[in-house]
């Protein structure tokens, strides 16, 4: 059972709210993993482009060896019945689906049912780095605490690959894929999706303001879909109009060499949002960070994030 939700959102919104905020049995232990597991394991699968139905053998299979990862029960009909009954979840010919909070696998043992994730939630975590981003980070923050679900996510490499070698962090340490030749750039947004991907920033920023990351437990978590957004508003260039002139440069990945930044610190009440966050490359970075003219430029560059923010919102 979904919990309600806001009725003046779009089809797509009200879409990304569903995978938000569905409801997570809890125990002694701690949440339920099946239901967050699945959803991760789909949107890899979508990333990925590999076939959005499989056969429910396949699915048991690849499902348990996720729940395995996480040290959940091997119990994959939980998840997928539970997500049915969403409507997050396709079971194309079958009506009579059991809930998950019966025994629903001698169920899915006789029927063997094709499924996967429902059509538009499958298009929408194959189409949409934004969503996934935002998706992603919600689900880990609500249900898996210090878990890792990389292997849930990850692309595998292929056969007879070296492991790439280990390098230092990126100015913009994003969880997006390495272009393939032809593609668009992965960190470029639409209009629309990034009033989307605003909108459900703003769905969910009460609960994450003031939420710190679990790595140390001293910093603001920090929203990497707020990061893309920005990133991608900007389109590769320095969002200070004082700029002398960012490097030419781009990253291993084919990333600009820019940093996101939050213009009100978020420690000191400022909003994890693109409203108030604005891309620099590392000199005006710098600059705005500890240089001597660093509370003028900061007042610029509040009103440099509200101005974009608004046009990139309005289309423009």
């Amino acid at each position: 059972m979904t919990q309600p939700h806001p009725t003046t959102l779009t089809a797509s919104e009200q879409l990304l709210h569903r995978l938000t905020h569905f409801r997570v049995n809890r125990s002694s232990d701690g949440p339920a993993l099946y239901k967050p597991v699945a959803v991760l394991w789909a949107m890899g699968r979508a990333a990925r482009g590999e076939a959005r139905l499989l056969s429910w053998s396949q699915t048991e299979r690849g499902l348990n060896e996720a729940l395995k990862a996480q040290g959940a029960p091997q119990k994959p009909e939980f998840g997928v019945s539970s997500l049915y009954h969403d409507k997050l979840w396709s079971l194309p010919g079958q009506d009579d689906v059991p809930t998950a909070h019966g025994h629903p696998k001698p169920w899915f043992t006789e029927r063997q049912p094709l499924g996967g994730p429902a059509e538009e939630v499958y298009a929408l975590f194959r189409d949409s780095t934004v969503a996934r981003l935002a998706v992603r980070e919600h689900l880990l923050e609500l249900y898996f605490g210090d878990r890792d679900p990389g292997p849930l996510l990850a692309e595998p490499a292929p056969a007879g690959a070296e492991p790439e070698p280990s390098t230092a962090p990126e100015p913009l340490d994003l969880p997006l894929p390495r272009p393939r030749a032809g593609d668009p750039e992965p960190w470029l947004v639409t209009a629309v999706e990034y009033e989307q991907g605003c909108r459900l920033l703003e769905l969910t920023e009460e609960r994450r303001h003031g939420t710190r990351a679990p790595a140390d437990g001293s910093r603001p978590r920090r929203s990497s879909a707020a990061r893309l957004l920005v990133l991608g508003r900007s389109e590769g260039r320095c969002e200070n109009p004082e700029c002398a002139g960012q490097p030419e440069e781009l990253t291993d990945r084919g990333l600009p060499l820019l940093e996101v930044d939050h213009v009100r610190d978020l420690a000191l009440g400022g909003r994890d949002h693109p409203g108030q966050m604005v891309a620099l490359c590392p000199n005006c970075h710098a600059v705005k960070t500890r240089g001597r003219s660093r509370e003028r430029l900061r007042t610029l560059l509040l009103r440099v994030a509200e101005e974009r923010h608004r046009a990139k919102s309005a289309g423009k």
